[in-house]
């Protein structure tokens, strides 16, 4: 496992960080001074995890990482993310007082490779340390309160823009994550299966910090026992223990619970719970799920785990029906990767009955979710001889533009905006297009 934790490390990765990204001059800058990571470290009453304290002995601050991350600070500007951004932090944080963040496995929570950015510890920001400049909304913060056998601390990569952070397992780790980018090659997340690191409860500049407790295992009949307390919170969290534990006896509960329990908290989980645990008998009970009221929402995206043909028929036809649950039916598609309801969106796009106005106005970039087979859907429409109709097509393609799974992709949707800036007549929509090619422009990979 190369952690890069030694300045022998970063200085062959960043040569290549540099050639690979054609930025002309070098980024970097010379490394800072044994004296000047003591004096940083001094004043933030930390140490510094390695490989973050080899990269600045490396280069002291770094240029065009990415859109994004435009500038690392250099030791000098490094601060605490509460004492910079404290309304950022009160925007997150007080919300979030008094609720506890939804359980999940600890194995499951620091498996980076399969992470949600929707599932971060909120309460963590109060203590990152941020180590760049803010830009497009977005920062890259250390979290000391995630600290690995190795000495690592968890790095997020947090934006305003995002449901949540995209975590990794450490400084290096992201910076390697941005050269696999621009070289358009697949990343691996550094990882020791089995291996999980200590989370504290105290700031990293406490004595004698404590240390969160490991997980308790979960027991079967225990688990089900509270399923069936009085308690709806009790109830809430043994559904979503469940889809821990799976096995016949605890998707038996699920369904029962989704059928027949009282509280629609807990009826939500238990299809959230199904759809994780990804149980193909267990289909027909989350499409049932759907005309529940207080849980359809919940079970149409339950459903983006499946790939049978009967709940795609199903979300067709909540796309086809547009109504208040067709967008979110639409987003599942697209995860499932079934383009079928990409005409039928297509149709809302190029509408212009009254009912269909609020979803035409978002269609394109409904349409982008489904990747190549959206660029090609909305690929006509951008010189549709309706401005409206091109103004919907280019929120889409820009979309593409931007952030495509595939670099080709990517590039494919970049030039028709270049092609369509060369023949746009109306000002306000060559505007958009000159503001997405040079978004996308500067975003490289």
């Amino acid at each position: 496992m190369n952690t890069m934790s030694n300045l022998g490390d970063w200085t062959p990765f960043l040569k290549q960080y540099a050639a690979v990204a054609g930025t002309g001059e070098w980024p970097g800058n010379a490394g800072a001074t044994e004296e000047q990571l003591s004096a940083m470290e001094k004043r933030l009453k930390v140490k510094l995890p390695p490989s973050y304290r080899a990269f600045l002995s490396s280069s002291n601050g770094w240029r065009e990482v990415s859109h994004e991350i435009p500038l690392l600070r250099p030791v000098e500007n490094i601060r605490w993310f509460r004492k910079e951004h404290p309304d950022w932090v009160e925007a997150y944080v007080t919300p979030m007082q008094g609720i506890e963040p939804r359980p999940i496995s600890e194995q499951d929570y620091f498996n980076y490779a399969n992470a949600d950015c929707v599932n971060f510890d909120v309460r963590h920001l109060a203590q990152t340390l941020c180590v760049s400049e803010l830009s497009d909304a977005a920062v890259l913060l250390l979290n000391p309160m995630v600290v690995w056998p190795d000495g690592e601390w968890e790095t997020w990569f947090f934006a305003n823009w995002l449901p949540g952070a995209i975590r990794y397992r450490s400084f290096a780790d992201w910076m390697r994550h941005e050269l696999a980018g621009l070289l358009d090659e697949p990343f691996k997340h550094t990882q020791n299966p089995g291996e999980l690191p200590t989370v504290y409860l105290d700031s990293p500049v406490k004595a004698n910090r404590r240390v969160r407790p490991r997980e308790k295992v979960l027991v079967l009949v225990e688990v089900l026992t509270k399923l069936g307390s009085k308690k709806n919170r009790e109830r809430v969290k043994a559904a979503q223990q469940l889809a821990r534990l799976g096995g016949k006896e605890a998707i038996a509960a699920l369904l029962n619970a989704l059928k027949s329990d009282s509280d629609r908290d807990v009826r939500c989980e238990a299809a959230e719970s199904l759809g994780h645990l990804r149980v193909p008998d267990t289909v027909e009970a989350l499409i049932a799920a759907i005309d529940d009221s207080g849980v359809n929402s919940t079970a149409i995206h339950a459903l983006s785990s499946f790939g049978d043909e009967r709940s795609a028929q199903r979300l067709l036809k909540l796309v086809e029906e547009n109504g208040l649950y067709g967008c979110s039916a639409a987003y599942v598609l697209a995860k499932r990767r079934d383009a079928r309801a990409v005409p039928i969106l297509a149709r809302f796009l190029t509408s212009k009955e009254p009912h269909d106005q609020h979803t035409g106005n978002i269609a394109g970039r409904l349409i982008a979710e489904f990747q190549e087979a959206g660029y090609l859907a909305l690929e006509p429409l951008m010189t549709n001889p309706d401005i409206e109709i091109r103004r919907r097509a280019e929120a889409g393609v820009g979309d593409l533009a931007f952030c495509a799974r595939e670099k080709s992709l990517k590039i494919k949707a970049r030039e028709l905006l270049q092609r369509c800036l060369e023949t746009e007549t109306d000002a306000q929509l060559r505007r958009c297009l000159e503001v997405s090619i040079e978004i996308t422009g500067k975003k490289k990979r």
